[in-house]
């Protein structure tokens, strides 16, 4: 298989990326199961996520291909729920472009988010996957992730029931002695790099 990184650049999103992210988060949602959605959505509800995920200080990364600069993968951290005792637990989502799978992204982006998240000093990374979607789930498994839940039944789509599993990874990450509110170091966005400068 061809290195990943001979094709394709891993950097930090830019607003530019929106449509191509767009583009693979509705043909996600019109064709599987791994968004629990019915309908496709404008492109300004991506700017919206994309302005939130930004504000709060969570990365969101895209690979690109190297001959066009087109995002065709992208990752991103989000809150795990809102209550803010929550703040050191944070919520991964990755998708790839169709037309780009099996070509080793998965691994390299996993790879990159898990380091990221490290270094932005969380405690807990999650990924809810439907269970079904046994790829992400092996692919989850492989990079340590264990498995600590399974809901049933809690999805309707495409005349079907579908069923969530909850994977988890805990760090090394350690609240500064003495601290009672903390908080995770923001991503980077003017100067990330990959595998490098990840946090401010």
């Amino acid at each position: 298989m061809v290195n990943p990184l001979e094709l394709y650049t891993i950097r930090a999103a830019v607003e530019s990326d929106l449509p191509e992210i767009l583009e693979i988060y509705n043909e996600r949602i019109a064709n599987s199961t791994c968004l629990f959605m019915y309908d496709t959505v404008p492109l300004d509800n991506r700017l919206t996520w994309f302005m939130e995920t930004k504000a709060k200080g969570y990365p969101i990364i895209v690979a690109a291909e190297k001959e066009t600069n087109k995002a065709i993968a992208y990752a991103n951290y989000g809150g795990f729920r809102p209550h803010t005792a929550f703040i050191l637990t944070t919520e991964i989502s990755l998708y790839i472009h169709q037309d780009h799978q099996r070509r080793g992204l998965g691994r390299l982006m996993l790879t990159e988010m898990m380091r990221i998240g490290k270094e932005m000093r969380f405690r807990n990374l999650i990924a809810g996957i439907t269970a079904e979607n046994e790829g992400s789930v092996i692919l989850f498994d492989k990079f340590g992730f264990k498995k600590v839940g399974h809901f049933h039944d809690v999805g309707y789509k495409f005349g079907r029931y579908l069923d969530v599993v909850f994977l988890e990874y805990i760090t090394d990450a350690q609240v500064e002695e003495g601290k009672l509110i903390p908080s995770f170091k923001h991503f980077a966005w003017d100067k990330y790099v990959y595998g490098g400068t990840a946090t401010k």
